[in-house]
C-alpha cells in the first residue's frame, strides 16, 4: 500500500536513475564520496523532500479512503565559486527537466506521486548565492512541488 515513506524512496530512486551529472547527498545519510564535499571542488547536490499538508481527498470507509499529501522536493545544486552561472543553471535545469510533469509511484490503484502542485505549478530554479560559510560554494535550489495520492 502506498505511503509517504514509499513516495520518498520512489522520488529518490527516480532522481538516481535519471540524473548522473553530479553526486547527490541525501538527508540523514553518509556522504556518497570521501572527502565531502568533493575535492577538488566539483558540482554536487543535496536532496530534501518535505510534506507540508495531508488531507482527506475522497470518500469511502476508513482504510479505503483517498488521501492527498502535498509538499516540495528541493534539490540544492552546489557548484564551486567561479563555475559560471550559465553552466550552473544548465546543471540545475537537468534536474528540473527530469521531474517536470512526471507521475511515478503509481503501480497500485489510488496511489501516485505527481510532480506538480494542485494549482499546476511545476519545478522551478530558485535563488542562487553563496551557500557556504567558507564562501567556496554557490548554490541554487530546484524546487519541485508534489502531490501524493494514497489510500488509508
Amino acid at each position: 500500500m502506498g505511503d509517504y515513506p514509499g513516495a520518498v524512496a520512489a522520488a529518490r530512486a527516480f532522481l538516481e536513475a535519471g540524473f548522473s551529472a553530479a553526486p547527490v547527498q541525501f538527508q540523514n545519510e553518509d556522504p556518497p564520496l570521501r572527502p565531502w564535499p568533493p575535492s577538488p571542488p566539483s558540482p554536487w547536490c543535496y536532496f530534501e523532500m518535505v510534506q507540508l499538508d495531508d488531507r482527506l481527498r475522497g470518500v469511502g470507509t476508513p482504510g479505503n479512503q483517498v488521501w492527498l499529501a502535498t509538499g516540495n522536493i528541493a534539490v540544492n545544486v552546489f557548484v564551486p565559486k567561479g563555475y559560471g552561472l550559465a553552466a550552473h543553471l544548465a546543471l540545475a535545469g537537468q534536474v528540473d527537466a527530469l521531474f517536470r510533469s512526471k507521475t511515478i509511484y503509481n503501480a497500485e490503484p489510488g496511489v501516485c506521486l505527481r510532480f506538480w502542485s494542485e494549482q499546476g505549478q511545476g519545478p522551478s530554479i530558485q535563488g542562487g548565492d553563496s551557500k557556504s560559510d567558507d564562501g567556496n560554494w554557490f548554490g541554487a535550489a530546484v524546487v519541485i512541488p508534489f502531490q501524493l495520492f494514497y489510500v488509508k
